[in-house]
């Protein structure tokens, strides 16, 4: 199956009848998020950069039902290039609070701040996550005793299309009180309550900007999400007239799991900041500097375990501000409509993911992209997939995507999505 089928039926109808497979009880509420897909700017967001992010017509659906017992019990369906997937699993709510407290920083003997492991969370940990932090961020019933969720999902697991934080998000909103309001600053905090869990409970790294596409991009549209001020602004989305985009991966292969490294540039970033008391280092003025000066004075002190090289964080900082600038040039080139200056910008991100990131995992594919005349390819989630996503000409689209297919590779063709929304119960 080389080229990703097009759903017959929505995901949200779907989830009604497997909700009451799963639980034996109709779901009490049902809700759907799309898919998403980052043009640039994914791996600056904790630089305080800028992330440009799009949304797919495929979606997430979650079902939820109440339970009395303090489980989460979760049934994941998911369409696969090989047909459908099912994933069963279910966590406490008691275990989830022990899981939060071992995710708490701490300080050792020498008054040096200790990193906690990374967390190991499965389906049901990162989905009960989400639930028991709405519920400690005051979102949910503290009476709330657990719950009973099905998701049923369109979106490849495999594509770095936010296949997850879709489930998030569409959990998330399942479980709202009815008649909830659901207006942009709502919209807002639930986004930063699904980052939130996914930082404690899951064993992926968050991308926070996908919980935010998905709850507020409008349709045929892109969001440009600036971490300086977590402003939320739009520009019109190139997959439709000129250009068409494609997501390529893989069939069949794991990509190399470099989550942990993703996670340690994140803490550095946070203790970075932290030391300056800056609320992100793209706010510090002459950050690098001044960043390498306290890296240095650190290894002096406490010695360099557990530390970045001077060389590595060299490459990070140097990473996050030319990101940054780019992001900015993709931002203007879409809202301009120059659409044809994204593939020399995007070319230097994906050159950069590399020299300067180290996420290498879909540098093939992308070269490869460009030789059959892409007008840009880069990775549509380095470092957690092998994916790449392609904007190509209109004209040589079909062929482009046909090629693809005939070498194995699946091809999914990404078309105008809308918002999260909660979905009626019943048809």
């Amino acid at each position: 199956m080389p080229m990703w089928p097009a759903p017959t039926t929505s995901a949200s109808t779907r989830v009604r009848e497997a909700h009451t497979a799963h639980a034996g009880v109709p779901a009490q509420a049902v809700a759907s998020a799309p898919g998403t897909w980052s043009i640039a700017g994914e791996h600056a967001d904790h630089f305080g950069g800028i992330v440009v992010m799009g949304i797919s017509d495929l979606r997430t659906a979650a079902a939820v039902s109440p339970r009395t017992d303090g489980t989460i019990q979760v049934r994941v369906l998911a369409t696969t290039a090989n047909g459908e997937q099912q994933i069963d699993d279910s966590i406490t709510l008691d275990e989830l609070a022990e899981r939060y407290a071992q995710q708490q920083p701490s300080i050792d003997e020498q008054g040096r701040p200790v990193t906690p492991p990374s967390p190991q969370g499965s389906w049901a940990a990162r989905i009960g996550g989400v639930i028991w932090t709405m519920i400690n961020r005051q979102l949910l019933s503290r009476e709330t005793a657990g719950a009973d969720v099905t998701l049923v999902s369109d979106i490849p697991l495999e594509a770095g299309m936010g296949a997850l934080s879709a489930a998030d998000v569409a959990v998330a909103l399942a479980m709202m009180p009815e008649g909830s309001d659901l207006d942009h600053p709502l919209r807002a905090r639930i986004a930063e309550v699904c980052t939130q869990a996914v930082d404690t409970f899951s064993s992926l790294p968050s991308l926070r900007a996908r919980h935010t596409a998905a709850l507020r991009t409008e349709a045929g549209s892109v969001s440009i999400i600036d971490y300086a001020d977590n402003s939320v602004t739009k520009a019109a989305a190139p997959v439709a007239g000129t250009f068409r985009a494609f997501i390529l991966f893989p069939d069949g292969t794991e990509a190399p799991d470099q989550s942990e490294h993703i996670q340690s540039r994140k803490h550095f970033i946070d203790n970075a900041s932290h030391a300056f008391g800056a609320e992100s280092l793209r706010l510090l003025p002459d950050a690098p500097e001044r960043v390498i000066d306290w890296l240095n004075a650190v290894h002096k002190v406490h010695g360099s375990a557990g530390q970045p090289t001077v060389a590595e964080a060299s490459g990070w900082l140097q990473f996050y501000d030319a990101e940054t600038q780019r992001t900015h040039q993709v931002a203007r080139a879409l809202r301009s409509g120059a659409w044809n200056e994204l593939g020399g910008i995007l070319a230097l991100s994906q050159q950069d993911l590399v020299t300067h990131y180290g996420l290498d995992n879909a540098e093939a594919l992308s070269e490869l992209a460009l030789a059959r005349r892409a007008l840009s390819a880069r990775a549509a989630s380095a470092g957690t997939s092998n994916a790449v996503l392609t904007f190509v000409p209109r004209e040589r689209a079909e062929n482009f995507a046909a090629d693809f297919a005939a070498d194995g590779l699946i091809v999914v063709p990404i078309d105008h999505g809308t918002e999260a929304a909660i979905e009626p119960t019943s048809e």
